[in-house]
């Protein structure tokens, strides 16, 4: 029997791709027929809940992740949902402990969207909370009630490295992502010079400017990519290595032919009409990025590494897959598909084909599916 109130519970409305994932999956939820939905995130203002008008917003008025039980445990008290799906990593731990404090019956379905070994040693080995994390999670993750990994390689890496329990009921699921309104805003008008016609190809990125991502790689794959013909490069996002990318850059003195101009709240038009979009980070969970650049239709070129992008492109059948890690064989791919039309044209096709399996309603019924294996 599936739950009559589900809540799902995330940092914030300014939380990026989980806010998407999160109003994508309470619709979905909403159009199988459960209508008692609740968004719990840290701290809301009335302007951001307005962001988002059909979805039913409860702030817990904290500013940090750390204070959030004793608000959490009330709300579970006081509402005692079916179910809980936190994300990310962090909050399936606050999450077991509130319901717990609480005396709920509510199901901790916890969510796991990346490599969690890879995460907490090489992104966040710098913040002690995070670091130790994964083995707070090895001791809490048995009183949940089961895990949702959107990628193979994400469980298998949440047993065999951070030693969480092999019993917890385990599946996965791929994130979803909101086709119609992707493609809706992937129409209208786009704001930068190299997208005028008669001007080079332009390669993409979606991404945030963290280690994780490995930039540095894209950006000296891209200078091998001018000795052979002219192109651009368009790197999306914000992060912490802004300043060294620009000086990469500029080290290999291409940086005339590299533009990041921050984070742009519409990416799709610029996943429409860029020639090749990739990926090229050290790991992955399953990078909405990714599937957003599908339902745009984009060809796409990403890594071998651990994580779900390989799975999402299905080893080559939706998208190219190279090497992780090797700038030269990176180039040799991008170049390629630049110069065969034909070759853009076929996964272009392969990516819209690929996008229909991530529709909502496709992805809350296997999340409630999950549910109901849980409670049975």
């Amino acid at each position: 029997m599936y739950p009559k109130k589900i809540a799902l519970f995330m940092h914030g409305i300014e939380a990026g791709v989980f806010t998407r994932l999160g109003a994508a999956l309470i619709r979905g939820f909403r159009q199988m027929g459960i209508s008692d939905c609740d968004l719990i995130v840290l701290n809301a203002t009335s302007e951001e809940k307005s962001w988002y008008p059909d979805i039913n917003i409860v702030s817990l008025n904290v500013k940090h992740a750390t204070y959030a039980l004793l608000p959490l445990a009330r709300y579970l008290r006081d509402y005692n949902p079916d179910v809980i799906f936190p994300m990310p990593w962090y909050f399936n731990v606050i999450a077991i402990w509130a319901r717990r404090l609480a005396g709920a019956s509510t199901k901790v379905i916890m969510t796991e969207h990346n490599v969690i070994s890879l995460e907490a040693s090489i992104e966040h080995r710098n913040q002690l909370k995070l670091r130790y994390l994964p083995l707070v999670m090895r001791y809490s993750y048995p009183f949940g009630h089961g895990v949702i990994g959107v990628a193979q390689d994400v469980l298998t890496d949440l047993v065999e490295q951070v030693k969480v329990s092999p019993h917890i009921p385990m599946t996965v699921i791929p994130n979803t992502v909101d086709i119609e309104q992707i493609q809706r805003l992937a129409h209208e008008p786009i704001s930068h010079p190299w997208f005028d016609q008669a001007q080079a190809p332009v390669i993409l990125t979606v991404a945030r400017l963290a280690k994780q991502k490995r930039l540095d790689i894209l950006i000296r794959a891209f200078s091998q990519v001018l000795k052979t013909m002219e192109a651009r490069l368009l790197i999306l996002g914000k992060g912490p290595l802004r300043t060294d990318l620009e000086s990469l850059c500029q080290e290999l003195q291409i940086d005339q032919f590299v533009s990041m101009p921050g984070y742009v709240p519409n990416p799709y038009g610029f996943m429409a009409r860029c020639r090749v979009f990739v990926l090229t980070s050290a790991w992955e969970g399953c990078p909405i990025a990714l599937q957003e650049a599908f339902a745009c239709g984009a060809a796409t070129i990403v890594p071998d590494s651990p994580g779900g992008a390989k799975d999402l492109v299905d080893y080559g059948k939706y998208g190219m897959v190279v090497p992780a890690g090797d700038p030269k064989i990176l180039a040799e791919a991008m170049v390629k598909m630049l110069q065969q039309p034909d070759l853009q044209q076929h996964y272009r096709q392969r990516a819209l084909q690929r996008s229909h399996d991530f529709q909502s309603l496709t992805i809350c019924k296997q999340y409630l599916d999950f549910y109901e294996a849980v409670c049975s």
